[in-house]
This record gives structure tokens, sequence and C-alpha cells, in this order.
């Protein structure tokens, strides 16, 4: 079955281009500084942390989400490689993270994760995955020091808000670079509006093409709104319950509803 994302994405493409007047945090001393690799033609951030990320994203991803999870990271380290305050403003480990596990609530939904909760966004489930996941790995290695309680909370925020560019673009310049690279992908646009070089658009695409990414979307967000039907109510993933899923229905869960309750 067939569905479109045309409307979700301009309006979520739209957003890309309000100001932003987010908190520039200070990022801890020589934080950036670590090994790099080249993926999808793009140098990125190397560490065991975000090798593992990769791997737990694969894990719990088809082929068409875990593309679009890499493409995400890739496309956000082109835009800030092209803008000196994101440069000296997001923590790339964070970053890398962010965007490679930003939809495990959605991947894991087939799988029946044990991440995944009856009532919570699939973002909420996506954060607290990734939270709990680096927890346990810098546990492991013994690299708690490097993972207090304000970098955790910046890696759950990119997730939670990747989705609502409203909220997030007005935040640190880590959340926002996560959600800036969902948007560039979600554009599908060479990449051109956002001073990326349509030679490192297509290196990006050519090793992360985009398969059947819009009817996959579509049909895990109805696979969504049809198992978590409460997580979806009154968030942009309702009209994907409204369309597709017969007896679905949000009244008397809406915003809405508390000042008309019903008669």
């Amino acid at each position: 079955m067939q569905f479109k994302l045309d409307l979700t994405v301009q309006v979520l493409v739209a957003f890309c281009f309000c100001p932003s007047h987010g908190f520039h945090h200070k990022l801890p001393r020589n934080i950036n500084e670590k090994p790099t690799t080249v993926v999808g033609g793009v140098t990125v951030i190397d560490t065991p942390l975000v090798r593992a990320a990769q791997v737990y994203a694969r894990q719990y991803s088809d082929d068409f989400l875990y593309n679009h999870v890499m493409r995400t990271w890739l496309f956000g380290v082109l835009f800030i490689n092209n803008n000196a305050t994101l440069q000296n403003t997001t923590d790339l480990e964070v970053h890398a993270l962010g965007a490679l596990l930003h939809d495990l609530g959605l991947g894991g939904l087939s799988l029946n994760a044990s991440f995944i909760t009856e009532n919570r966004r699939f973002e909420v489930d996506s954060g607290f995955a990734a939270t709990d996941f680096v927890k346990d790995q810098v546990e492991d290695a013994d690299e708690s020091s490097d993972w207090e309680a304000q970098r955790l909370q910046l890696l759950w925020d990119s997730i939670v808000l990747s989705s609502e560019p409203k909220f997030s673009l007005y935040k640190e310049a880590t959340v926002q670079t996560v959600t800036y690279g969902v948007l560039i992908d979600l554009s599908n646009s060479s990449g051109a509006e956002y001073n990326i070089s349509s030679a490192d658009y297509n290196g990006v695409v050519a090793d992360f093409p985009y398969l059947n990414f819009l009817s996959g979307v579509n049909q895990t967000l109805v696979e969504l709104a049809t198992r978590k039907p409460n997580s979806t109510y009154d968030s942009w993933q309702q009209a994907f319950g409204d369309a597709f899923v017969p007896h679905y229905s949000a009244f008397g869960y809406r915003f809405l509803d508390i000042f008309n309750p019903p008669a």
C-alpha cells in the first residue's frame, strides 16, 4: 500500500528556514578531539561508541530506515562543516549518536524491542533507548566520566525533539544539527540550499540510497498508529491514524477537547 509524505515533508522543511536563537552551551575542553574516519565520502568522528551505535541502529532498522539515519548523520556533519558557529558549539559525538539512534522507537516497533512502550511517543522511546545504550556502553568501557548527566540530557533532547523543528531549532547547537540532518534528508533536494555541494550530497546518497523510504516510513507510521494509538493522539503522527487506520479516533484525547468537552 502506497501512501504519500509530501505534506509532512513540506511542513517540516518549511521550519528549516526559521532563524535560530538557540542556547550555545560551552563544550567541554577537547571534547571533539577524537579520531576520524570517512563514511559516505564524509569525514566523521570515529569512537568506539559511535561505531557501536551504528551496529545498534542496524540491529533495529530495516534497510530504508538505517539508510535514513546514516544520511541524517552525514548530512548533519556536512551542514556543521559549512557553519563556523556550529563547528565551535556542536558536540560531534552526541550529534552522531542522536542522528544514528533517533528512530529506534520506530525501527524497534515491528521487532517488539524491549524499549518499546505502550503509551510513550516513539521519539521518547528512542531517547530513553539511546541514553540507556550509552550508559551500558560507557560503564563496560569505564568511560562514564565522559558522559555526565548534562551530556546524556543533550543526547535525549536531540532525539526527542528531532521531529519537532518548531522547538529543536531554538535549542543547543547539537540538538539543532540532528534536526537539520533530518530536514535535509526529508527535503531530497540535492543539498544546495544548505550549502552542501552536489558532489558531497550525491556521495552520501550513493552509499546510503533512499530505497523505499517514503512508503516504508508511511507503513511504519500506520503501524505505530495501529499498535500505539494513545502515543499518536494530538501529534503530527495522528494524521496517519486518521487517514489510514480503521476506527482510529483521537476524540477526547486532544488538547482541544480539554476546552471543548463532550456535551
